[in-house]
């Protein structure tokens, strides 16, 4: 459950008595007259929220420079606020469940440990996973353990304004409490959005005397700045849905200015295409698809012939590879002949001097055969009786004759063989010759062919296609700049048309669902039944004029004791209906002289006196018999019934020193607390 009440304000200063007010829950009544501290008493309250003007400072205010506000949140846990009556930043600390409330302990000098509150950040501590405590949706981080009752807890600063960046702020701290954090608000008609602050909320909770009476929907304050968000703010409350899915309308200059500016784009553009355009044709759109056509038929047409010319060109170049390839190797092989024969030339030369050399041997063997025998000239021995190493006997000498005989008649063999070989070369070499003259005649012939014919012929095939397809390109390229043309003149009537309406905003918002207007007019108009206002009925919720609606009047319209009344009982039933859509509400409402101008006879109050008095007590008795109302703190001039005493908390100023209490603050001559 979220939200929280307020348990006690106090106001202390250096030699000063505390000046101090405890709350308790359902209704409180703060009575008596005028100049006794109340409206001081509502506006540090405000002040102690968030609020950045400190409370007004009355002779009894001199010498009090602190304010201390503990508030209770629903979920459990009791907080200390704490800071400076001119201002500035907030010290807190959670009290134990020892800690009277707002005891006189007095925060000192900043303690080292610290807290984080939901998560975002610990200052100036070390985190102890195991000392961490979730209490009324607070994280805690303390050296010395979770706080023991000794009214001792650590303390942390909190700044004074709200920020999105740094959540260390009362604002968040309250919005957590209230189960309202990190929401969006409608912050004008261009939908763009703000960070929900509590001081949106806080007038919704603290009416001050003044807001009371006023004309105004009690949902808006006045700021015209801050219409939209308090009005976003009012259907959050009601369907639990912020403004954070709304997406941002630009200002109508800075729209105006971007369409202008595309707009001189897009003029440069198309002016620049269309330069581009008369350089490479004069044509229509029409006329260039057309001729588009014809060159794709053109360049199909062209690419069969050129492939015809290929196909010719090649064969004839094939035929000229093939015929010099022909020559080349009759060449070659001649070649190779002329080499055998100069080697066979040799190979002759060298039978003839073995045929030569042979029949040398074999003749001067005859001579020696035929020689007359004698004695050996060496030794004397008859022949043929001696034989010396290395002369040969006349036997052998035959023999070496019939052996040369026979290899001369190999060699002359050989010679016919070499002779043969000889011819089939010549015959050989004749015969390439001629195929050597056949493949140079074919080789001319199909050069000529390829060189004369085929070659020019094709090229001239490439040269025609090519041009189509060079022309075709310019057609396609200006085709391009016809469409890009097209599209950018679509594109600037389209910005034309949205710069007549660029930044217009539409600050029509979605209405409040039904089961919402229902709950805030039927906890109003049975609020007023009970208070026995004197009203119209049906008592409901215009959403156009964002005011309650009496019958036929409006709210507003009414007196200013009859309009108290009635924002009274729109702030009191502002929290039931968000309690019976089934949502939480802040907890707690206070209320500045809801009654006092009920009291002044106007031209607008027809009722009598008594008939007035009997309102008054209705709605204390009322007020103070709803268990299930959120707490209501009513600052007013006019007491309860003494009836009422039990069933509520009262305090009552007496401004006399010598019965009641005097005001807020003490007598003068009251000494200072011991605390």
């Amino acid at each position: 459950m979220s939200g929280f009440e307020l348990r006690g304000l106090r106001v202390t200063g250096p030699g000063k008595a505390d000046a101090l007010m405890t709350f308790e829950p359902g209704l409180n009544v703060v009575s008596g007259p005028s100049d006794t501290g109340k409206s001081y008493l509502v506006e540090a309250i405000d002040f102690m929220l968030g609020g950045q003007t400190p409370p007004r400072q009355i002779p009894e205010s001199v010498g009090y420079d602190r304010a201390h506000l503990t508030i209770e949140a629903r979920s459990g846990g009791r907080f200390e606020l704490t800071r400076a009556l001119a201002g500035g930043d907030f010290r807190m600390r959670e009290l134990g469940d020892g800690d009277p409330v707002n005891d006189g302990d007095d925060v000192g000098d900043r303690d080292d440990r610290a807290e984080n509150y939901g998560g975002d950040r610990i200052q100036d501590g070390d985190v102890d996973g195991g000392n961490g405590q979730e209490d009324g949706g607070t994280d805690k981080a303390r050296e010395g353990g979770p706080d023991s009752g000794d009214g001792n807890a650590a303390a942390v600063t909190l700044g004074g304004r709200h920020s999105a960046t740094d959540p260390d702020n009362i604002s968040t701290f309250l919005l957590r409490l209230v189960g309202l954090d990190q929401k969006r608000l409608r912050k004008n008609v261009n939908n763009e959005l703000q960070n929900l602050s509590f001081r949106n909320l806080a007038s919704l909770l603290i009416v001050d005397e003044e807001a009371i009476i006023k004309k105004d929907s009690p949902i808006v304050s006045g700021d015209s700045t801050q219409r939209t968000a308090q009005l976003s703010l009012f259907k959050l409350l009601l369907t639990g849905v912020d403004d954070s899915a709304l997406v941002a309308v630009k200002k109508r200059a800075i729209a105006r200015a971007e369409i202008e500016g595309q707009l001189v784009v897009i003029d440069e553009m198309i002016a620049d295409y269309d330069a581009d355009l008369k350089e490479l044709t004069e044509a229509s759109a029409e006329e260039l698809n057309s001729q588009l056509n014809r060159l794709e038929n053109s360049i199909a047409a062209s690419e069969r012939a050129m492939s015809s010319e290929r196909t010719a060109f090649e064969a004839q170049e094939q035929q000229r590879r093939d015929a010099w390839r022909t020559a080349e190797q009759i060449q070659t092989r001649a070649a190779e002949i002329a080499g055998l024969k100069e080697r066979f030339v040799l190979l002759d030369l060298s039978y003839t001097s073995d045929l030569q050399r042979l029949e040398a041997i074999s003749e001067a063997g005859g001579y020696f055969v035929s020689l007359p025998q004698g004695r050996c000239p060496l030794c004397g021995a008859p022949a043929g009786d001696h034989r010396h190493e290395g002369v040969p006997h006349d036997a052998d000498i035959d023999d070496l004759r019939a052996g040369c005989d026979v290899e001369i008649a190999k060699i002359r063999q050989l010679q016919h063989e070499l002779a043969e070989a000889v011819a089939d070369l010549d015959r050989e070499r004749q015969a390439l010759g001629a195929g050597a003259r056949e493949a140079r005649l074919r080789f001319d012939a199909a050069d000529a062919l390829v060189r004369e014919t085929l070659a020019p012929s094709l090229s001239a095939a490439r040269r025609q296609v090519d041009e189509l397809y060079s022309t075709r390109a310019d057609v396609r390229r200006a085709l391009g700049l016809v469409d890009r043309i097209a599209t950018l003149t679509v594109r600037r009537s389209q910005a034309q048309d949205a710069l007549s309406s660029a930044g217009r905003t539409n600050d029509e918002r979605p209405g409040l669902p039904a089961a919402s207007v229902q709950a805030i007019s039927v906890a109003v108009e049975e609020l007023l039944d009970a208070w026995h206002f004197p009203h119209e009925k049906p008592v409901f919720f215009d959403e156009a004029k964002q005011d309650l609606v009496l019958g036929g009047r409006r709210r507003g319209d009414q007196g200013k004791g009859l309009r108290a009344l009635t924002h009274a009982a729109f702030t009191i039933g502002l929290q039931q209906a968000i309690r019976n859509l089934g949502r939480s509400p802040a907890g707690f409402v206070v209320l500045d002289s809801p009654l006092v101008t009920f009291r002044e006879a106007d031209h607008e109050d027809d009722l009598a006196p008594d008939d007035k008095i009997a309102v008054k007590q209705a709605f204390y008795a009322d007020l103070a018999g709803r268990a299930d109302l959120s707490q209501v703190i009513v600052f007013e001039n006019e007491d309860p019934d003494p009836s009422l005493v039990t069933e509520l908390s009262i305090q009552l100023f007496s401004k006399q020193s010598s019965s009641g209490r005097y005001g807020f603050f003490p007598m003068p001559t009251e000494s200072p607390s011991t605390n």
